[in-house]
């Protein structure tokens, strides 16, 4: 059994199941989405003469998620023992991240383990969901809510087998429900402690509106694009040290301007070093990230067509965002549909609609965006749940 991971204010999960957060880089705006992981479209068949409707609790074979990330496909020389065990730990680590601690459950302290318990049909659903052991205060409906929506948007099993025939099988899954106190940081890769939470945000020391216009007049189109038109834009996570220090931490390029695009938005962010007052903690100065994003446009008379029809695109991308958190998806959708009719290749907007379409539980439309984004820039920024969705292709 796989030892509990757990996350701050979340659940531990000890065996399976699935939930995604994903962060949009538009502006400042985010959401975290459900959404199944990676739906097979594997086919059961019943090789057995008559149907045996008994429910196994000892097979063989165990039952185990089908996740694209997990597939044989991509990992040659796979035993079935290493399928289950990639599925098991892909499942925890995901849920982890998204289980809901119930807000009754937390403000009274309450802990425990939720055991639950459901049957692996031999199509590949769970039916017969129920509950062995709840500690109250809503953990054990959300445990069930977590397993219902599950089977609800795809997610599929590998079904037991015994004696070389496909079978029902009962599992128990035990769910511990945790208190953390959250950290007010992380450590990043480099091993800089970069503050989440903090009493006041890292501030621009002229304003926001002297940043706007320092990005405005010192941000340099490469001369030799002038007349290519190009037009896009390059977002960074910079990170501002409690020194007043930065540094870029991250770069996307979601138009793929190239390279002379990308130097010369590092370079403008460089510019800013010692124009920050960081951000404060209990008083005290700390390093935190901010999102800093540019545009670039030709000024050639020229590409006045081309720049109108990108401020149009973007128009209708801020559209569909508002749309989105107004829970409206559909009109969100219509939105950036729209957009991309005007900027096909605009790997941003690809990116809100795909993630939109994921939400909907519409898995083959969200990877056609998602492979667009893929086959356009070469790599995405968000590449790990891309696979963990459409797989590796």
């Amino acid at each position: 059994m796989a030892e509990p991971f757990f996350m701050p204010g979340a659940c531990a999960l000890y065996f399976s199941t699935t939930f995604v957060k994903i962060y949009h880089p538009m502006k400042s705006f985010a959401f975290t989405l459900l959404f199944f992981c990676a739906a097979s479209t594997h086919v059961f068949s019943q090789t057995s003469a008559t149907t045996d409707t008994t429910i196994y609790d000892i097979v063989e074979n165990w039952p185990y998620a089908l996740l694209k990330s997990c597939a044989p496909g991509g990992h040659p020389g796979w035993t079935e023992d290493s399928t289950r065990r990639c599925a098991d730990a892909q499942l925890l680590a995901i849920v982890t991240q998204n289980m809901r601690y119930p807000e009754s459950a937390r403000e009274k302290n309450v802990e425990g383990t939720v055991v639950t318990s459901f049957v692996i049909e031999k199509n590949g659903r769970m039916s017969n969901l129920k509950l062995l052991k709840d500690i109250g205060d809503g953990c054990g409906a959300e445990a069930l809510r977590v397993l219902r929506a599950l089977d609800t948007v795809g997610l599929r099993w590998q079904p037991a087998r015994k004696g070389g025939q496909e079978v029902r099988m009962r599992m128990t899954l035990p769910l511990r429900f945790k208190l953390q106190e959250a950290l007010p940081y992380y450590l990043s890769e480099n091993g800089d402690t970069i503050y989440t939470s903090y009493e006041s945000g890292p501030v621009f020391k002229s304003g926001t509106d002297s940043l706007m216009r320092f990005v405005l007049n010192q941000l340099e189109y490469p001369a030799e694009y002038t007349d290519s038109c190009k037009v896009g834009i390059i977002e960074m996570a910079i990170l501002i040290r409690s020194s007043g220090e930065i540094q870029v931490d991250n770069q996307v390029d979601f138009s793929n301007l190239g390279l002379d695009f990308q130097f010369q938005a590092l370079r403008l962010a460089n510019r800013t070093t010692g124009m920050w007052t960081a951000a404060q903690y209990l008083g005290h100065s700390v390093s935190t990230t901010l999102p800093l994003r540019v545009v670039f446009k030709s000024d050639a008379p020229k590409c006045a067509a081309t720049n109108q029809n990108f401020d149009r695109t973007m128009v209708l991308a801020d559209e569909g965002a508002t749309l989105l958190e107004k829970n409206e998806p559909e009109q969100a959708i219509a939105k950036w549909t729209a957009a991309l009719a005007l900027n096909p290749s605009n790997t941003e907007v690809l990116y809100y609609r795909g993630t939109a379409l994921l939400n909907l539980n519409r898995r083959e439309e969200a990877c056609q965006d998602f492979g667009a984004v893929k086959r356009l820039l070469g790599v995405t920024w968000f590449e790990g749940v891309r696979r963990l969705v459409c797989g590796w292709q």
